[in-house]
């Protein structure tokens, strides 16, 4: 049985083996080559002149095969077909502002082959798109008080848009970052953009306010997409609504939007510098300077005979708030916290001051004259100064003019005392 099996498993191979192979014939065919894009281009903003848009696209059949495409176009990320065995490569489509479009084409050539495009997309720019602006900002609060602090919560800011008289038209003061998008219902005009502070961080007894950079942002969709920065426009030295500090103006006509940084601040009519003397148990030149913060603001005053006589360092404060009286030319400080030092390196108790004098502005030039004291606890360091005979009055006199050229005639003469003059605390 075995040898009759061999037999007829032999004869089977020898008639395969004799069997003569037939070569199968093929034919290749050139399919349309994957669409390439001609226009518009994918991804961007197209300016559009009346209601339509013509496709484009390109691709070629090696065959010289009819054109046949299936062309799908919508605001949807997959658009429906719009036309079925189209014999063109470009189609004149119909859109409208301020959308978006996907398109792609599938192409089919005699044999039934098929070639796909990838989908693409173009923005149809509306010109009466909305502005909006945000405003965010930054602090070096980690720098200055040793606090790695939210901007928020180191200085929370308000948005402010003013007439072109700065006068109140709209306010912005939202839990977060501030923002500002009705701008179209605005009248044509000049606009400024400010802000102030309506809460900062108690970072306690620090010598450095908290520097706050401002970026505002304007995007106005297919039209302009733009950041301005304002590094260290601010601080929180002054938390208030009254010190408002305008970052530039807005320009509407239309709906076309123009912005101009012009940093200002408040000024009083009364800010400037002071030259003159500044009298203790010498003449010591002005260092007085006067400036609008929550209200008009006096520092420098005493800087000399603290550093030179006394010979301690202000390191924190060393200003104070001041009233001058238009009408009257009385000028008043009222009692307040002036200054922290240190004497020999070591923080000392506080100094308060309090002073009246005059202010006369009948000349080319306003002159005042302050005369004040510095109260440190119990001790009136004024009266102590007179006491000792150091000075012929028991208060500091500044005799101050805005004049650059100074005090006619009048000298500045240091004289350097001891300091075992200073009583020992």
């Amino acid at each position: 049985m075995i040898f009759v099996m061999l037999l007829v498993v032999c004869g089977l191979f020898t008639m395969q083996s004799c069997k003569k192979d037939t070569a199968t014939p093929y034919k290749e065919f050139g399919a349309f080559t994957i669409p390439t894009l001609v226009a518009p281009a994918s991804g961007g903003f197209l300016t559009v002149t009346g209601t339509t848009v013509d496709l484009k696209w390109e691709s070629s059949d090696a065959d010289g095969d009819a054109q046949k495409w299936d062309v799908y176009f919508g605001t949807g990320e997959d658009p429906a077909r719009v036309q079925t065995a189209y014999a063109q490569q470009t189609l004149t489509v119909t859109v409208e502002k301020g959308l978006k479009y996907y398109w792609r084409v599938v192409g089919t050539d005699s044999h039934g082959i098929i070639t796909r495009s990838p989908v693409w997309n173009f923005d149809v720019v509306d010109p009466d798109a909305i502005l909006k602006m945000k405003m965010t900002w930054t602090t070096d609060a980690l720098e200055a008080v040793g606090m790695d602090l939210d901007p928020l919560l180191a200085a929370n800011l308000r948005l402010l848009i003013r007439k072109a008289d700065k006068t109140s038209q709209a306010t912005v003061n939202t839990t977060g970052f501030e923002e500002y998008s009705n701008w179209n219902t605005l009248a044509d005009g000049k606009y400024y953009i400010a802000t102030d502070i309506s809460t900062t961080i108690d970072a306690g007894d620090f010598n450095s306010p908290i520097s706050i950079s401002i970026d505002l942002a304007f995007s106005q969709k297919g039209v302009q997409n733009e950041v301005v920065s304002l590094p260290n426009v601010l601080s929180n030295k002054f938390a208030c609504s009254t010190y408002r500090v305008y970052l530039g103006f807005l320009e509407k006509v239309g709906s076309v939007y123009t912005f101009t940084k012009e940093v200002t601040y408040p000024v009083s009519a009364y800010s400037g510098v002071w030259y003159g003397l500044d009298k203790a148990d010498a003449d010591y030149d002005s260092e007085v300077e006067t400036y609008q913060g929550c209200s008009l603001q006096i520092k420098g005053l005493v800087n000399g005979w603290m550093s030179q006589f006394w010979g301690e360092v202000i390191v924190k404060g060393g200003s104070a708030s001041i009233t001058i009286d238009a009408a009257t030319g009385v000028v008043t400080i009222p009692l307040q916290y002036y200054c922290t030092t240190k004497y020999n390196g070591v923080v000392q108790p506080v100094y308060n001051i309090e002073g009246t004098g005059t202010y006369d502005a009948t000349g080319a030039y306003p002159k005042m004259t302050i005369q004040y004291t510095l109260i440190q606890g119990s001790d009136d360091w004024a009266q102590w100064m007179f006491d000792n005979g150091y000075m012929a009055t028991n208060k500091f006199e500044a005799e101050l003019t805005l004049d650059p050229a100074g005090l006619k005639g009048a000298k500045s003469v240091v004289i350097s005392k001891p300091l075992l003059a200073k009583p020992v605390r």
